[in-house]
This record gives structure tokens, C-alpha cells and sequence, in this order.
């Protein structure tokens, strides 16, 4: 069971993740060329893949939290510390990509639908990507250095 839900775990991450990666650096240069519609609906499709993807990680990771051993124990090693980091930077990666999802996009459509400049909002989401790219890093550093600890 614990590596059915550490796969999961993995899949969800990868889905997030390589899903904004593509939209990233495929679509959005495109979208930025002139091609706006077609990267506005890329993005409004994504998006119950992507919430699924997030949803995925934060159940089976807080699953994983539970069988890392005695509280003592995780504490001690100094996993604690990475854990809370950990857990802060993936509230931030859902918190921003929610805004870009949920806000931007909208926005972008919006724009779209009224043929008013789109440029501001692709903005705003090429920029909130990139954070949540770093901090997608991080959090699988994270990750990483907690299951060696």
C-alpha cells in the first residue's frame, strides 16, 4: 500500500507539474506571439487535471507524513524543519497556482471574449509560473532530502 500512494504521490507531482512546465515554456510563448485563444483554452481544460494533480499530492502526501516514523524520531533527524518548509512552500505553490487558475486566466478570457489587450494577464501568469516552477524545485528537493533523513 505505501508505495501504491507514494506512486501516486509521484504521478500527481509530475501532472502538476510537467503540465504547467508544457503550458510554460510550449503555449504561453506562443500565446504571447499572437496566439492567445488557443493557450486560454489549453488552460481552461488543464484545469481539472491540475486540481486533480494537486488534490492527489496533498492527500497522499500528508499519508506519507504519517509513515515516516515517531514524531521524536523525524524531529531529531531534522526532517521536521524540511517538512514544515516543505509544507509552507506547497501551500504557496497552490495558493499562486489557484490565483493563476482561478483569477488570471479568467481574466485572460475575459479579454479575450471583449477584445481588450490580453498582455497584462499573460504577464501575470508567465510570472506566476515561473514562481511555482521554482518552487516546485524546491519542494522536490524537499522531498528528497525528507525520505534520506
Amino acid at each position: 500500500m505505501r508505495l501504491v500512494i507514494l506512486w501516486l504521490h509521484l504521478v500527481g507531482a509530475v501532472v502538476w507539474i510537467g503540465g504547467l512546465a508544457y503550458q510554460t515554456h510550449v503555449l504561453l510563448p506562443a500565446a504571447r506571439r499572437g496566439e492567445v485563444a488557443p493557450f486560454a483554452a489549453a488552460a481552461r481544460r488543464a484545469r481539472p487535471a491540475t486540481w486533480t494533480a494537486i488534490a492527489l499530492v496533498v492527500l497522499t502526501g500528508f499519508y506519507n507524513v504519517t509513515q515516516l516514523g515517531p514524531l521524536e524520531r523525524v524531529i531529531h533527524t531534522g526532517a521536521g524543519v524540511m517538512l514544515a518548509g516543505k509544507f509552507i512552500l506547497v501551500i504557496a505553490a497552490a495558493s499562486i497556482a489557484g490565483q493563476r487558475d482561478f483569477a488570471q486566466v479568467t481574466l485572460l478570457r475575459g479579454a479575450l471574449a471583449t477584445n481588450a489587450d490580453p498582455q497584462p494577464a499573460l504577464r501575470a501568469i508567465a510570472r506566476m509560473d515561473r514562481i511555482v516552477l521554482v518552487l516546485a524545485l524546491v519542494i522536490i528537493y524537499l522531498g528528497l532530502a525528507i525520505s534520506r533523513a
